[in-house]
């Protein structure tokens, strides 16, 4: 029986995560309890386990991206084992991440009228979007967020737009 890997949310106000690395690769065996990838959210960094042994069938996520609370990042099960709903979980997936798209514009066209009330150049802190490592990078590296120009979905701020 395959067993889908889904991001669960770890506490209330999670609303999504990196996925930072793999720790496995398509066709890998995995046992029960095993961490099979990095994962990244706003207040924590934890290592994510395969809820059963078998063989890793299918990865949905790639590595670096965010993705939302729900998301299905893999599949495991028998090597031989056909998944039947495979396109049913990448439309999961795929809704999943427009509706968090809609959430953010939401939360972007809410600030815009804050930004724009305050003095020219200056951000409030909350209206940045940064993933949860280009935020540590950057408080690391005293880098100001607000001055930085995001690469990622939306405009957010990657680890690799970090001076």
């Amino acid at each position: 029986m395959a067993h889908v890997l889904v991001l669960e949310q770890l506490y209330p106000e999670m609303e999504e995560a990196t996925l930072g690395r793999w720790l496995v690769a398509e066709g890998d065996a995995v046992q029960a309890d095993q961490p099979v990838a990095e994962l990244i959210t706003d207040k924590v960094a934890y290592e994510y386990r395969s809820p059963a042994a078998g063989t890793i069938r299918v990865l949905l996520t790639s590595e670096k991206s965010v993705v939302p609370v729900g998301t299905v990042l893999a599949v495991a099960g028998a090597t031989d084992e056909s998944i039947d709903n495979l396109e049913e979980l990448l439309e999961r997936n795929r809704r999943l991440a427009n509706e968090r798209e809609a959430q953010l514009r939401a939360v972007q066209q809410a600030t815009a009228g804050e930004e724009a009330a305050t003095s020219a150049g200056t951000r409030q802190s909350g209206a940045v979007r940064a993933t949860p490592a280009a935020r540590r990078l950057a408080r690391e590296r005293g880098v100001d967020l607000a001055v930085v120009r995001g690469s990622g979905p939306g405009g957010m701020v990657t680890v690799d737009d970090i001076p």
